[in-house]
């Protein structure tokens, strides 16, 4: 397809071209590049810049009838540029390439020749490490304290229907029932991230508060009686 745009500088732009015989006695010099990014960071990640570049210049080619990023030899461009691995970026998302392999090794290990880059860097993923270290546990204490709280409410609540049908002779009341089945969903939501924590406590304790007092006015009625 990129042929035809020989043709369309031919014409449109008055700029003929002539086709240039292959090489024949190139010298493969990927391997020595490929090297060289694995041994000093700065190469490396100068190969994924030029990659990256190159793919958003093609997208945003004037003439895109021509140039279609769809079209594009991903696997062959990526050697061509003698990566380790591919970049992540939206060109590439969802797509495989069994023709481009990518390197074992951590890529992420590859240091700076330069002492100052280099420490900037261990710097700054020391940063992101704890960053990540103080988020995680909040999140997951948080799941953990709601789930908590809801299954002691759920012990005492069957502990609670156990002694009255130990009392009464009857099963747990409709409304018990409604009420635990509103708490699970309540949970379920809270789970999915569909609700905030505050809004689980709040809905939490607004039903307990309401069962208390409903308790307390039939207690109250029973006494008038």
């Amino acid at each position: 397809m990129e042929e035809s745009y020989v043709n369309f500088l031919s014409i449109n732009q008055k700029c003929p071209l002539q086709k240039m015989p292959p090489v024949c006695d190139a010298v493969d010099v990927l391997p020595k590049v490929r090297a060289m990014a694995l041994a000093d960071r700065a190469m490396f990640d100068r190969g994924m810049r030029a990659f990256v570049s190159y793919v958003q210049a093609y997208a945003k080619h004037e003439c895109s009838l021509i140039f279609r990023v769809k079209d594009l030899d991903f696997a062959s461009l990526a050697l061509g540029f003698a990566l380790l691995r591919l970049p992540k970026m939206p060109e590439l998302r969802g797509k495989t390439f069994p023709d481009f392999t990518e390197t074992t090794l951590d890529t992420d290990a590859i240091r700076y020749k330069d002492k100052n880059r280099e420490k900037q860097r261990q710097k700054m993923l020391a940063e992101l490490k704890e960053k990540d270290r103080s988020s995680l546990p909040k999140k997951n204490f948080t799941k953990n304290k709601a789930w908590s709280k809801q299954k002691s409410k759920k012990e005492r609540r069957k502990k609670k229907a156990a002694k009255r049908k130990h009392d009464e002779g009857s099963d747990v009341e409709d409304e018990d029932m409604k009420e635990l089945l509103n708490d699970t969903r309540l949970l379920k939501k809270l789970k999915k991230g569909q609700i905030s924590e505050e809004d689980f406590e709040k809905q939490i304790t607004s039903g307990a508060n309401h069962k208390t007092e409903a308790h307390t006015h039939d207690s109250l009625d029973e006494d008038d009686v």
